[in-house]
């Protein structure tokens, strides 16, 4: 048999090892052998015949919203029942952490691993089978690429989505129909086609977290789907919950690209595995399918934004960063030459128009992070404290025209005023989080000032900041019905937090006692409106705990502020 024909059998069925140990067979691209053969140092042969195939009853197609059910899903196959078997040409093909039996571990410089030694181990050292087998992408990125561990690891996979599709029986499918008509247009971190083919097959193809993930985001928004209200059983999110976690940290032992998105699903900073899938550098060269790439960048943005604005929760960072932008290209769903998503709850095409501008602005927010929240920034002799209010506010100003010509480019669609009948509005979090941005500069200008600084000077900054939180009271005030169902990032709650904390700030710093009264006035109204709209939108639930935490008691702060003040900078 000729080279070539090899290759061609090789592209329709396994080689004779795999095809007897029943192992799925992977030939990556340019690979003579497919990857199983090169890790054992077998001869890859195709010399025994093929096993007959049952032919499926209609060939899928990716751009087709009813062969993946949307309009109507099929129910996944219930629990027992084997999973397809996905011999067929597939998409995961050639991908990297997202074939279901093998993930990746990306090799950076500061890696124990020598990338230049990469290539002559493939071809002359000895396999360990522990180690792996590498796979370089291009000149200067490599990958080494394992083999998950043992049947028991594959058993109990299968035994948290089948325990995971019980919970949720029989609303799997409008569930899925919720999570991309609400939560995908706004955070569109899955590829839409590979998930709703894996779906259409079965749900055992997935990793449990996110499976379960997809499932729990889509129950905050059941009301929008009439099978789910009139129903009579809830499914069990605690118990979701409690499989999500223990399966995130199964996966974590084997992480793949649907670890990393559950995390983000799941509202967790999963920093250091995106640098293991090497999420963070740019992958435009690459040689893994051009989809792949597209879902990488838009990982490696969503995983940035929640990087960046996990800044207000925690203060951390995500450090080293080389990824290529994100483009409309890289929304492979969309339809060609068509902005309005008419079928769903959600504008589909502002759903990525806000996703791309929360990238910019977030950009912004890094550099203002950077300039003034970094230890060496805000340390005792550091910069801020070194250069004083003068040297701040020069710093500043270039930081806010960034904000302003940010915020004055966005386009009508997505002002915070616009919305839409019969749909959610995906401007909320744009304008919440530039809000966010803005109260960052100012609260850290108001932290320079001091009893020396001139009381002209002192005067600008504090009649800027009292703007700037009339503002913000302004925003939550405006938020409507439209705004607070939609889809929230993780962030949000602590960014309307931090209206209160910097109303709670700028009393702090007040000289007169007057002045202080205005802002606590200023916390009971943003208390208030938090109150009338808490119980319809969870992070603003979560944001008046926070709020409460981080004041206290109004009425006893009321008092304080009327009695002996005396200003904490002096």
């Amino acid at each position: 048999m000729s080279g070539l024909q090899i290759a061609n059998q090789a592209i329709r069925r396994p080689c004779d090892w795999c095809r007897q140990r029943k192992s799925r067979c992977v030939r990556e691209p340019g690979q003579q052998k497919c990857a199983r053969c090169i890790l054992h140092r077998h001869e890859c042969t195709y010399l025994q015949g093929p096993v007959p195939r049952k032919r499926p009853d209609r060939q899928l197609s990716p751009n087709r919203a009813e062969d993946y059910g949307l309009n109507g899903l099929s129910p996944s196959p219930p629990a027992g029942q084997a999973a397809t078997d996905a011999a067929s040409p597939s998409r995961l093909t050639g991908t990297l952490g997202l074939e279901p039996h093998l993930h990746s571990t990306y090799i950076g410089p500061a890696s124990y691993h020598e990338p230049t030694l990469l290539d002559l181990k493939s071809s002359n050292a000895p396999v360990n089978e522990h180690m792996g087998h590498p796979r370089r992408v291009n000149h200067s990125s490599a990958f080494i690429t394992q083999q998950d561990k043992n049947s028991a690891s594959e058993t109990q996979r299968i035994s948290d989505l089948d325990q995971i599709e019980a919970s949720i029986q029989p609303f799997g499918p409008a569930l899925v129909k919720v999570y991309f008509q609400i939560v995908h247009p706004l955070f569109p971190i899955l590829d839409k086609g590979v998930f709703l083919e894996k779906y259409a097959r079965s749900y055992r193809e997935f990793a449990p977290p996110l499976l379960a993930a997809v499932y729990l985001v889509a129950l905050d928004w059941r009301l929008f789907d009439r099978a789910l209200t009139k129903a009579t059983r809830v499914p069990d999110t605690a118990l979701l919950e409690d499989l999500a976690t223990r399966a995130m940290s199964d996966d974590m032992k084997r992480a793949k690209l649907s670890t990393l998105q559950a995390g983000l699903l799941l509202l967790q900073r999963l920093l250091a595995l995106g640098q293991t899938l090497g999420i963070h550098v740019d992958c435009s060269d690459w040689s893994v399918p051009e989809w792949e790439k597209s879902l990488r960048r838009r990982l490696a943005w969503a995983l940035y934004t929640h990087d960046k604005w996990g800044a207000i929760i925690d203060n951390s960072d995500f450090g080293d960063w080389d990824v290529g932008p994100c483009t409309p290209a890289d929304f492979p769903e969309a339809p060609e030459n068509a902005e309005v998503n008419v079928e769903g709850i959600v504008d589909a095409g502002l759903g990525r128009a806000a996703f791309m501008q929360l990238i910019e602005l977030t950009k912004i927010f890094s550099e203002i992070v950077a300039t003034f929240c970094s230890v060496s920034a805000t340390k005792k002799g550091g910069l801020l404290s070194r250069i004083g209010t003068t040297g701040a506010m020069s710093l500043a100003k270039p930081l806010v025209m960034k904000l302003r010509e940010w915020h004055s480019s966005l386009p009508d669609n997505l002002q915070l005023g616009t919305t839409y009948s019969h749909r959610l509005s995906t401007n909320g979090p744009l304008h919440l989080s530039h809000m966010a941005a803005e109260l960052t500069i100012h609260r850290a200008l108001l932290r320079t000032l001091s009893a020396d600084t001139p009381p002209a000077l002192r005067s600008t900054i504090r009649t800027a900041a009292r703007a700037r939180l009339g503002s913000a009271m302004k925003l939550i005030q405006s938020l409507q019905p439209e705004h607070t169902q939609s889809f929230w990032g993780f962030a949000a709650a602590s960014q309307v937090a931090m209206i209160g904390s910097f109303a709670g700030l700028l009393w702090a710093t007040s000289a007169e006692p007057d002045e202080a009264v205005e802002f606590v006035d200023q916390l009971e109204r943003l208390r208030w409106a938090l109150q009338m709209r808490a119980s319809a939108a969870p992070f603003l639930h979560e944001a008046l705990r926070m709020l409460d935490d981080e004041v206290g008691d109004l009425v006893a702060l009321r008092t304080a502020t009327s009695v002996d003040y005396i200003p904490t900078w002096e």
